[in-house]
């Protein structure tokens, strides 16, 4: 495993592609997540000035609320680092690594588990980032804080590694099934923000439910924030057994298409 590991790191290494991905998506989470809470104060500020009744500010921050905040925020940008999934899988059709790698005595089933590992890596990696963002937030926002609190709703940062591991697989299967980044690419956007949604109205929600985008997304509901409350929402604040079986599912499933795809297709 630390041998398949190693040789993915090497490839990665001196990928300027990758870095400069990878640095967006820290920058964008970082300009979001120490904005968003100051932005939606100064809107709710101005909507209080002609609301019947006080409007108190909202903090997003505080622990243990902040886990689940924090992961509802970051799902929405994991697009980048499906890109840069895709870009790590068809650099190995463009460069023509992939019949190296098995010439030079990898097995197929090596070579697959080895880009497993370092999606995983990269999902582990985001996680991290997360949660030492989402730590000092945290302490900077919180007023009385003990151990209990700031663990209490950590199973948020799980369900958002679980989330991010299941999506880049999907992104690295697209891009095992069409080689070129680009088309790739332009496949997972298509496919993520439009035709999944089209193919879900024609059918019942029943079905459409445990379509892969619709379950990945939904591991991580809506946060019951003090804004949502005031205004009588309410959303599912813990993590449900049906959406993550079925994400684990989709993982294995996405794993054996990428197998079938190296075992039979000419390298």
């Amino acid at each position: 495993m630390i041998r398949l590991l190693k040789i993915e790191l090497k490839k990665v290494a001196h990928n300027k592609s990758f870095w400069i991905l990878m640095g967006v998506y820290a920058f964008i989470l970082i300009f979001v997540f120490w904005g968003v809470q100051a932005f939606i104060n100064d809107v709710v500020k101005d909507a209080g000035k002609q609301a019947p009744i006080p409007v108190t500010k909202i903090s997003l921050y505080s622990f243990p609320e902040i886990w689940h905040n924090f992961t509802y925020i970051a799902g929405y940008f994991k697009i980048i680092l499906g890109i840069t999934a895709i870009i790590f899988i068809t650099n190995e059709y463009s460069f023509r690594t992939v019949r190296q790698n098995i010439i030079s005595g990898l097995s197929r089933k090596e070579f697959l588990f080895g880009k497993l590992l370092m999606v995983g890596t990269i999902a582990i990696g985001a996680a991290l980032f997360l949660y030492i963002n989402g730590i000092i937030l945290g302490l900077l926002n919180t007023k009385e804080i003990t151990l209990s609190v700031i663990f209490e709703k950590n199973i948020f940062l799980f369900a958002y590694l679980l989330e991010l591991f299941a999506f880049l697989s999907l992104s690295i299967l697209l891009g095992f099934l069409l080689k070129k980044s680009g088309f790739a690419i332009l496949a997972l956007l298509i496919y993520y923000y439009l035709l999944e949604w089209i193919i879900r109205q024609q059918i019942t929600e029943t079905i459409g439910d445990y379509f892969p985008k619709k379950v990945i997304s939904s591991l991580i509901d809506v946060p019951n924030t003090s804004l949502m409350k005031m205004f009588g929402a309410s959303f599912r604040e813990y993590i449900a057994l049906p959406e993550t079986i079925a994400s684990i599912a989709y993982m294995t499933l996405f794993a054996f298409f990428m197998y079938l795809l190296l075992r039979k297709r000419d390298l």
